[in-house]
């Protein structure tokens, strides 16, 4: 009898890992614009992951994946640098993306700050102070 819960739960717990109950899972894509043909460094991060540091040349892009929590509180910031300072932004938050970008969030970031343009809209924001 144990040895048939058992099977069951990992069943279950297999199944929700590969059909996640609260959503599609979420891309979110960060491409260096700044202008005079300089290196971005990207450092991103949440409460539960450092994403570490990643160097994009003029036009490359870096790109990382995850779920969006339960709780609808997922949140990962990124500090840029581009050799005039460090700036910083919330690149993803549940409650200004989660209707606007859905499954993927493409940001180019330029010096003035970053944008957000999926082919529908763009949307562009100041660095976070």
């Amino acid at each position: 009898m144990a040895a048939a819960t058992t099977t069951e739960s990992t069943r279950i717990a297999t199944t929700q890992r590969w059909h996640w109950p609260w959503g599609a899972r979420t891309r979110v894509t960060v491409t260096n614009k700044v202008s005079g043909w300089r290196q971005l460094k990207v450092h991103c991060k949440s409460g539960n992951d450092d994403l570490h540091v990643h160097v994009l040349n003029p036009g490359e892009g870096y790109r990382f994946k995850f779920w969006p929590n339960v709780q609808g509180t997922t949140l990962f910031y990124c500090y840029f640098n581009w050799g005039e300072g460090l700036r910083q932004f919330d690149i993803y938050d549940f409650d200004r993306d989660s209707k606007r970008c859905k499954t993927w969030c493409p940001w180019d970031v330029k010096e003035t700050g970053p944008c957000l343009s999926n082919g529908e809209f763009t949307s562009c924001y100041q660095w976070k102070k």
